[in-house]
């Protein structure tokens, strides 16, 4: 299987859990406002955790150098499409329940962080092939990807982070205090490159 095959498999992979399970649990919870929220929600949420992953890979295998951190960095390019795929199909969930529920609105243009993110999102995962990355060159390949990585970050602590205290759950409390270790991690392994 080539590198391209394997990238397409993982991306169709992750694309199509997504949207089985989501599907499922629909089916079974039922289309109110509330299971569709709830569906987007944890598809998000799960996609972030990975991203974290993607986030402290190459840091953690500059900390420590073990086997376990080198694996980790060998495939943080299938965890970074494994997380594109997660998001489209987070993205076929926000198309449905504009369709599904009244009182969701989807405003493209009011809503333009959002699409950009997701542009963001499809060129880094349009150049993980092998194609693409070629013609864009490795200097530029390197820009695009650790820009769209912060880019990505910043965007999904965001949303994690609520308008209110009242409004903290569990789930995103964990992943705002995951991604504040991953932002030191990430400082750390800068200011020991440096050193």
């Amino acid at each position: 299987m080539t590198s391209n095959q394997r990238n397409t498999a993982v991306f169709l992979t992750a694309a199509g859990l997504t949207g089985v399970l989501a599907a499922a649990y629909l089916n079974i919870a039922g289309t109110s406002s509330e299971t569709s929220a709830l569906a987007l929600r944890l598809s998000g949420r799960i996609a972030f955790a990975i991203l974290l992953i993607v986030f402290v890979a190459r840091p953690l295998q500059q900390l420590f150098n073990t086997p376990a951190t080198a694996k980790l960095l060998r495939n943080r390019r299938l965890l970074g499409i494994t997380f594109a795929g997660i998001h489209t199909g987070h993205l076929a969930l926000i198309l449905f329940r504009a369709n599904q529920v009244p009182d969701f609105e989807l405003d493209i243009v009011a809503n333009h962080l959002g699409v950009l993110t997701y542009l963001v999102l499809y060129l880094m995962l349009i150049t993980s092939f092998d194609g693409p990355a070629r013609a864009l060159g490795t200097r530029r390949w390197k820009v695009l990807h650790k820009l769209g990585l912060y880019w990505l970050f910043a965007v999904f602590l965001q949303s994690q982070l609520p308008r209110s205290l009242d409004g903290l759950e569990a789930a995103n409390s964990l992943l705002i205090v995951l991604a504040a270790i991953a932002v030191v991690i990430r400082t750390t392994a800068f200011f020991a490159k440096r050193r």
